[in-house]
């Protein structure tokens, strides 16, 4: 784990009352913080004004991300040390749990939104300074932002968003279907199963991934709020409807659900193969680069409703152990605005969580991403509540079995209730409490 390097031998506390922001925005001021304590401290002065000599170090899932957003941030900041480490989204958590209260974690880190409600709870995050939240919360999607929330206060940023959108392939058609059903009547003509040759390909059995099946019946996951988990209606009539319609495809794409992994769905899309998928933003840059023409737009209608998807947002934190919490928040917000929204579309093609996406030189013009935009509004950010990671598993089990042919619908449904009631005990909850 790489130790903390300060530019200054002699700087072991922050500067205590930096002159107010010569723009007549008031400013602020960083409070001294020699105990490592978590006492609120504002931001820095507003942009042009925030000079300090002092040190970031944030933790970032991609590499090639790492040293652009220091870079990005030092033109703005340049008299802030900045250090960062390349580390998976899915340990950094785990990592935080050991190296925050050892002082060598980072001061910002970031993770997908459903796991935001474990880490307030475990005392991770710090809580945005309310002159902070008032001014970052209006500039960012609304969804996005409810993902952060507890108790009327922010815990994070959320700097990109993402969800599923229909792929289609235009060299085998023109413009993209309406309707699911008329991807169905498509695949009547072109597939052809002795060579391995279906209209469509998508991971048939994953939770995310179709969980549009389900909602476009009137299922919802947790309730109408997606905050209740005690409300969990897999044996509903919503979910027996839902499951029908999509094994209404069976006949047509005539594989078992072990068979469509990443490589044969997706991936077969990505080398032109395939007329339609269905997948993010993370598969468009291998279609790119093999030279496939393609169009993304909103998946088509299921039995005449526009299906609502699950939506991502990737959100940064400040850390509850971080020594630097003011430069941690000054970054943050750079992070989720203009500054940082520029680099990582010019990085890696992302899509940004700001309302104004024109603050983004070209990324309205980048027709892959405005597809997955058009999506957007039909969809639903993933619950937060911690028993959101109880609920994957048994929403697969909804369309493995009866996509396979191993049990009924209804014992279909009756499999993945037991399988969310299991889960639920293990963590010593129980629908049957009062």
């Amino acid at each position: 784990m790489k130790k903390r390097i300060l530019l200054f031998v002699g700087l072991l506390v922050f500067i205590i009352g930096i002159a107010a922001c010569g723009n007549g925005n008031g400013g602020t001021t960083i409070v001294a913080d020699t105990e490592g304590g978590h006492d609120f401290r504002e931001p820095l002065c507003p942009i042009e004004d925030r000079y300090v000599e002092s040190y970031l170090f944030f933790w970032i899932f991609d590499e090639t991300l790492g040293q652009p957003l220091a870079d990005g941030f030092n033109e703005v900041f340049p008299n802030i040390q900045v250090d960062w480490e390349h580390v998976g989204m899915t340990d950094m958590r785990g990592l935080m749990e050991q190296d925050g209260p050892a002082d060598i974690g980072p001061d910002v880190f970031v993770q997908p939104h459903d796991g935001v409600a474990i880490a307030i709870n475990d005392g991770m995050v710090e809580p945005f300074p309310q002159s902070l939240q008032e001014r970052l919360a209006p500039q960012l999607l609304t969804s996005a932002v409810e993902t952060t929330m507890r108790d009327g206060r922010m815990y994070g940023a959320p700097f990109q968003t993402e969800n599923i959108a229909l792929f289609y392939n235009r060299a085998y058609v023109d413009s993209p279907p309406a309707t699911f059903e008329e991807i169905r009547e498509f695949a009547r003509e072109w597939n052809n199963p002795a060579e391995n040759r279906f209209a469509m390909r998508w991971q048939v059995a994953d939770a995310y991934h179709n969980y549009p099946f389900l909602q476009a019946f009137g299922f919802s996951v947790f309730g109408p709020n997606m905050d209740d988990w005690r409300d969990m209606p897999f044996e509903s009539e919503a979910v027996r409807r839902g499951i029908e319609f999509h094994n209404s495809f069976r006949p047509y794409f005539d594989f078992a659900t072990d068979d469509v992994d990443w490589e044969n769905s997706v991936a077969a899309f990505q080398r032109g193969e395939v007329p339609f998928t269905i997948s993010g933003p993370w598969a468009i840059a291998d279609a790119q680069r093999n030279g496939v023409d393609f169009g993304i737009t909103r998946l088509p209608t299921i039995n005449g409703v526009q299906p609502r998807v699950f939506s991502g947002a990737t959100i940064a934190h400040v850390s509850s152990f971080s020594r630097y919490q003011d430069i941690g928040f000054t970054f943050v917000e750079w992070l989720a605005t203009a500054g940082g929204a520029t680099v990582l579309f010019d990085t890696i093609g992302t899509l940004t969580a700001m309302y104004d996406i024109s603050a983004v030189p070209g990324l309205a013009d980048d027709p892959h991403l405005m597809g997955i935009q058009e999506q957007a509004p039909y969809s639903d950010p993933m619950p937060v509540i911690p028993e959101v990671n109880f609920m994957w598993g048994p929403l697969a089990t909804v369309f493995t079995h009866s996509w396979n042919g191993t049990l009924s619908i209804e014992e279909t449904q009756a499999q993945a209730m037991q399988e969310y009631r299991d889960l639920l005990a293990v963590a010593g909850l129980s629908l049957d409490d009062e």
